[in-house]
């Protein structure tokens, strides 16, 4: 597989310190890269995650290309081709990628499935949600809103209290 032209010369495995361009600005910034590995905790201004897992990422903005994140705390987040369990974030940005749990004020999803959206406002570009909270614009596909899937867990909730309450019935007559 090619590798990234932008990431070309950072093919070095590991955890490592470089020189980041971010897509939308021209000012090169500091920041941890880890590549081709797996870590436990990263903690950074910025991080970038390059063909590695981690069980926990903290950073103002966090990039993971090709990477799966237990957890994800940032201010900016952009994921592409990526996994994470859970995402917390005030702008996150998924492009052909998975989560379980996305927390975002501003949240898009590019190709992407998630569990669980919250947030304040949400784009879905041929993306997929299972539940989502807040406002949400675009091709939206989302098989509960909250209220939905509210009512969907009490009647679950309420048709597993009388099978158990038969259940008991029937076997206290033995």
């Amino acid at each position: 597989m090619p590798e990234d032209p932008e990431h070309a010369e950072h093919s070095e495995r590991g955890i490592h310190q470089t020189v980041y361009k971010q897509p939308a600005g021209n000012v090169p910034t500091e920041a941890t890269e880890v590549s081709r590995t797996s870590v436990g905790e990263v903690q950074a201004e910025t991080v970038i995650l390059t063909h590695s897992a981690a069980t926990s990422v903290t950073g103002e903005r966090v990039r993971v290309e090709r990477s799966s994140v237990r957890t994800i705390h940032a201010r900016s987040l952009q994921m592409d081709n990526s996994a994470a369990g859970a995402v917390q974030s005030e702008r996150a940005v998924l492009q052909r990628s998975r989560s379980a749990r996305v927390a975002a004020q501003d949240v898009r999803l590019v190709r992407s499935q998630a569990l669980l959206v919250t947030a304040r406002h949400a784009t879905l570009e041929n993306a997929q949600a299972l539940v989502l909270t807040g406002r949400a614009e675009g091709d939206v596909r989302v098989a509960f809103t909250l209220p939905a899937a509210a009512a969907f867990g009490a009647a679950i909730g309420a048709g597993l209290a009388v099978a158990g309450f038969l259940l008991k019935l029937a076997f206290a007559r033995r």
